[in-house]
């Protein structure tokens, strides 16, 4: 067993936590990864507040493992000033219905007041930890302190990390560029001992790591744990169409390409028709969050519809190591004994001679 500062604190068996990927990671993700004694965490920018709540309702009936609920609290999407959301809400009106009916993965970020909404029902639900994204609000970690939350931050600099533990978070997750999603410029490499030597706080690591091998040189580099992505889509538990699983299994790391045409944040997917059209045009892609409106049905048509030509599709650069659709469980007890197995090789073939 690998038992670190972090997995005291989280009270769990493993180091291995999956990412809260939105769309992918919904609650049969979530149970399969904390049943295995992981921890799963819940894309919870995926759902409108009432589905959130049942959603994290679901989970809770199907597990007394702790689980985690990964939000987005930028100040773009809990500030009310109407001069904000207006181009927002023009784009979501011009949609068709059957288009609206399409992104209602996406809809609370295209919601005035949604994401306060879902800030609401997790502090009323109170899981046993959330994971935060792009800001980390003190008004926020303040009320989830107060219901016995713990809250980890993902960041991907050494500005981001300092920033994040000065609001009085409780962990961190360092990702590198490799990671899948919205992601920074700084490998996991270089990055993770960087934010392990700054600040004064359980790490995990992120980005690129998708077996044993990942776990146990993050453990070198002096994370505590690993925060993995991409290696869990690959799995029966994970929401999303066959072809884009079938995408992930024969992919390659040349094929993945950060781009914003999505989200209008930097964002780690497959290279396809819809990321190049926009490569050629960068200067047209609006801010976070009202490019996911002027991408339309393409944010959802990759997950629902395994539309690989046009279809949002976030991967990281690890798809290189995957190979086989794997149930989630497995891939949490199979990386957590490859790794025991190569730190345990290496102690036996190290030796110091002392003169």
């Amino acid at each position: 067993m690998i038992a670190t500062e972090l997995t005291r604190l989280l009270q769990i068996e493993h180091p291995v936590l999956s990412a809260g990927m939105a769309r992918v990671a919904q609650a049969d993700l979530v149970v399969a990864v904390s049943e295995a004694g992981g921890m799963g965490c819940l894309g919870g920018v995926s759902f409108m507040p009432d589905a959130l709540r049942a959603e994290i309702r679901d989970i809770r009936s199907r597990t007394s493992k702790p689980y985690a609920v990964n939000l987005l609290l930028p100040e773009s999407l809990t500030t009310e000033d109407e001069a904000t959301w207006a181009p927002v809400r023009e784009l979501w009106d011009a949609m068709s219905p059957a288009q609206r009916t399409k992104l209602a993965g996406v809809q609370a970020l295209l919601t005035p007041g949604a994401v306060t909404d879902q800030v609401q029902v997790v502090l009323d639900e109170a899981p046993p930890v959330v994971v935060l994204t792009f800001a980390t609000p003190s008004w926020f970690i303040d009320a989830a302190r107060s219901r016995g939350i713990l809250v980890g931050a993902m960041v991907g600099s050494i500005g981001g990390a300092q920033r994040a533990a000065a609001s009085g978070i409780d962990f961190l997750i360092a990702q590198g560029t490799e990671g899948g999603g919205h992601t920074g410029h700084v490998a996991t490499m270089a990055l993770t001992p960087a934010v392990v030597d700054t600040v004064d706080l359980p790490v995990a690591a992120a980005g690129g790591i998708t077996d044993g091998r990942g776990l146990a040189a993050a453990l070198a580099l002096g994370a505590q744990a690993v925060w993995v992505g991409s290696r869990f889509i690959a799995t029966p538990e994970a929401y999303g169409h066959d072809a884009f699983k079938a995408r992930v299994l024969a992919g390659h790391s040349r094929d993945t390409v950060l781009t914003k045409s999505y989200t209008g944040k930097p964002l780690r997917a497959f290279r396809n028709q819809w990321t190049t059209k926009w490569e050629g045009d960068p200067s047209s892609v609006r801010g976070f969050p009202g490019q996911y409106a002027v991408a339309g049905e393409r944010v959802e048509t990759g997950y629902q519809d395994g539309d690989l030509d046009w279809g949002m599709m976030p991967i990281g650069q690890g798809v290189e190591n995957i190979h086989e659709l794997t149930p989630a469980g497995d891939v949490v007890t199979s990386m957590v004994a490859e790794a025991e197995a190569i730190i345990g090789a290496l102690a036996r073939s190290t030796t110091t001679s002392v003169e």
